[in-house]
This record gives structure tokens, sequence and C-alpha cells, in this order.
């Protein structure tokens, strides 16, 4: 019985490789939309935080410096919490890209593991006509050594 080989063993090793790290930058893009997420979450806290100190704040003794920093720093609030979800938009679209990457990379291993089944298959059914020939040449080699019976 020969041994079994694929000649498309190095492809096979190429394409595992590729698609591997492209799972490692799919999942590096999905910790780094996490992690946008969560700053997101922490911006929006941030501002709500604010809204209500600068409530308090006015329903208290009227302080117009008080009111400019509550002001000043509530818009510096605003625009990184804006920027935080421009950020997690990026990382969506990032994780999305790197998906499709991942997605096609992983079509380009299994087409080859569906070649490799195939080769196996079409392998394993030469060795059993390989042996059937053989069983079927012994039986023949006997069946000429014996006797013939005539009744």
């Amino acid at each position: 019985m020969k041994r079994f080989r694929f000649t498309l063993r190095s492809v096979q090793t190429v394409r595992n490789i590729r698609e591997l790290r492209a799972r490692e930058v799919f999942s590096a893009a999905v910790a780094a939309q996490a992690q946008a997420a969560r700053a997101l979450e922490a911006a929006k806290l941030r501002i709500q935080e604010l809204e209500t100190i600068m409530a308090e704040a006015r329903s208290r003794t009227f302080r117009p410096a008080e009111q400019v920093a509550y002001i000043h720093e509530y818009a510096l609030v605003r625009k990184a919490g804006e920027q935080a979800a421009q950020e997690l938009a990026k990382a969506v679209q990032h994780m999305e890209q790197c998906r499709e990457l991942w997605i096609a990379s992983r079509r380009d291993v299994r087409v080859i593991e569906k070649l490799e089944t195939k080769a196996r298959e079409q392998h394993r059914q030469e060795c059993e006509h390989e042996e059937q020939s053989l069983m079927d040449d012994r039986v023949n080699a006997l069946i000429g050594r014996a006797p013939l019976i005539l009744s």
C-alpha cells in the first residue's frame, strides 16, 4: 500500500498561516472596538456627572466665574465624547474589514481542506482497488493449481 502524499501541503501551510494571522488581527480589532466602546461610555458618564454638578451649582448662589469654568469643562468633555464616538465608529469599521479578511482567508483554507479530503478519498479508493486486484490474483493463482474434479 502506497503512502498518501498531498501535493498542495505547502499551499495549505501558507494558507493556514495567513488565516491564523488574519484571526489574530481580527481579535486585536475586536479588543480595540471594545476599548473604544468603554471609552465612549466613560465619556457619556463624565458628561452626565458634569451636567448634574452644573445643575446643582445653578440651584445655589450664582457665581459667574464658576459657571464659566463649568461651561468650558462641559465643552471639553462634550468634544471628548464626540471624539470617542468617532473612534468607536472607526474601530467598528476596522473590525468589519478585518472580519472580511479573516473570512476570505478561512474560505481559502477550506478550499484546500476540501481538495485534501478528495485526494484522501481517491487515495483510499486506489488502495482498495489495488488490494482487491491482489486478492483476485491470489484466488486465480490458487484456482489454477487446483486439480479439476470431473464427475
